[in-house]
């Protein structure tokens, strides 16, 4: 169930075409294993944090209810381009309703966003910023 969750929510914020093709799984590497300068996000996210139906001595199984939690790295040169990378993330996921087949979630929404900081393991410095989101997924 972890792939098709995760799957949406970066479709998702890829229907910004600024953010289009610029998501990836981890940090940008070189061949060399240097970090790659750009603009671009991360996508961090996986398993379901929690499985619970709210119902007494119920046990869970993998169709219970899902909470997932994802969070989406902003990651630029300046940090503007970051928090202009962030604010798009925000303006394409927040409120929005997905689509897994088989489930019924509720709209995307934010838990939390972190300011920007800046990679001082690099010079110049790269920067980021994360905006965690929740989704809620239940049998359809």
């Amino acid at each position: 169930m972890s792939r098709p969750h995760y799957a949406a929510v970066k479709a998702q914020i890829e229907t910004d075409s600024a953010l289009a093709g610029k998501g990836y799984d981890s940090a940008r590497r070189d061949t060399a294993g240097a970090l790659i300068r750009d603009t671009y996000w991360i996508l961090f996210g996986g398993g379901p944090d929690d499985l619970d139906d709210n119902r007494f001595m119920k046990t869970q199984d993998v169709d219970s209810a899902a909470e997932y939690v994802y969070t989406a790295r902003a990651v630029s040169v300046t940090a503007d381009g970051c928090r202009a990378v962030t604010d798009k993330i925000i303006a394409a996921t927040v409120g929005k309703t997905l689509t897994v087949t088989g489930r019924t979630l509720d709209p995307l929404r934010l838990t939390s966003s972190d300011p920007v900081d800046a990679d001082e393991s690099v010079k110049p410095p790269l920067y980021y910023a994360d905006t965690e989101l929740t989704l809620v997924s239940r049998r359809a």
